[in-house]
């Protein structure tokens, strides 16, 4: 096949489309979650566990389900 000249620019020449960013998080994502929990730890010293949920939380781990951050 041979090449063939035209007024338009081919499509792969055309200017790309503009994306939006890779990765826009619609809700909170793990690590603002974990953030959070690290925050009300070292502010009070107790947190809403990211695991169970259950409100014990502490700097020994969670009451409800024994997770802990380290």
């Amino acid at each position: 096949m041979g090449a063939v000249a035209t007024q338009s620019r081919p499509a792969l020449l055309a200017d790309p489309p503009v994306a939006e960013r890779l990765f826009e998080p619609e809700r909170l994502t793990f690590e603002d979650t974990i953030l959070g929990v690290w925050e009300d730890l070292t502010g009070s010293g107790r947190a809403e566990c990211p695991v169970c949920g259950g409100p014990e939380l502490a700097a020994d781990g969670c009451g409800g389900c024994g997770s802990e951050l380290f």
